[in-house]
């Protein structure tokens, strides 16, 4: 009789506000060890998953599921940023078989799109061993692992990925093949292309610049130069004349790593690294 007493004063205190069941969360938690066996989120919602993303598993903040029933992994949602002080960048990857015995294709980072209800490959970088046919696993020891990097894409009407390049041991492989095969064939030579020829291509003079914008203080001309990572120019583009000193926009060349801006035939600025397949600039410099 007692206890249901108790309840029942319980129960009206609640719902009167006057005795808190449910403790307001801490703000701040400070522990030398935090150990999470199952899962642990970083949600302002509470939610592991964004609203309407759950088939995708885009996740709401931050989740982590340890293994067990399924892989585990991390999710996050945003940006990852890494910072450090007196100390390099760097994350390495790690990969063993079961039994202990040596993987020599550690794994991949991959570029996806949500497609046909599912996460679908489009572009990979992976890292790996070199085969056993190369360096016998006998001699694969503490001063001797070597490896490289292959450069891995989807092709249309293709649903496995293509190998584009292979770098490693300082020779590179380039080229097309390796569909249901081997893949590319690693490289006898510092660049070894396979498959096609090596074209060089100039530098092409870019199109005039458009002017949005002038101050009418009086005429004056423009013309773009754009040059190449090996600092070779390009022809100056046709000038385009603006009623004063102006804002100019223009297309990305190809090939160009920068671009100088003429004004009435003089450089006045560059080289320009501008992000972006249109480039805007605004003159400040003073005729």
């Amino acid at each position: 009789m007692r206890d249901r007493i108790l309840t029942i004063v319980l129960s009206v205190a609640t719902t009167l506000g006057v005795v808190e069941v449910t403790p307001p969360p801490q703000k701040e938690l400070t522990v030398e060890r935090l150990i999470v066996t199952k899962e642990l989120i970083v949600s302002d919602t509470g939610e592991i998953w964004k609203a309407g993303y759950e088939k995708q598993q885009i996740p709401r903040g931050i989740y982590a599921k340890s293994l067990g029933d399924g892989p585990g992994g991390l999710w996050v949602r945003s940006r990852l940023i890494k910072g450090e002080v007196d100390d390099p960048f760097d994350d390495r990857f790690h990969a063993i078989e079961r039994d202990g015995s040596l993987r020599t294709a550690p794994g991949h980072i991959s570029w996806n799109v949500w497609l046909d209800d599912n996460w679908r490959q489009l572009a990979i970088i992976q890292g790996e061993g070199m085969e056993f046919s190369e360096v016998p696993r006998d001699q694969w020891n503490g001063g001797t692992h070597p490896g490289r990097i292959r450069f891995q894409t989807y092709r249309p009407g293709h649903d496995e990925p293509l190998t584009d390049a292979i770098i490693g041991q300082g020779k590179m492989s380039l080229g097309g093949g390796g569909y249901g095969g081997g893949g590319l064939p690693a490289p006898k030579d510092v660049l070894h292309l396979w498959g096609g020829g090596l074209r060089s291509e100039i530098i092409a003079a870019p199109v005039a610049p458009v002017i949005t914008k002038d101050d009418g203080t009086g005429e004056h001309r423009y013309a773009i130069v754009g040059v190449g990572v090996q600092g070779r120019r390009s022809e100056a583009s046709k000038e385009t004349v603006a009623r004063g000193v102006a804002t100019l926009q223009w297309d990305s060349v190809a090939g160009a790593d920068a671009y100088y801006v003429l004004r009435d035939g003089k450089e006045i600025a560059g080289p320009l690294r501008i992000e972006g397949s249109q480039k805007i600039w605004a003159d400040n410099i003073a005729p």
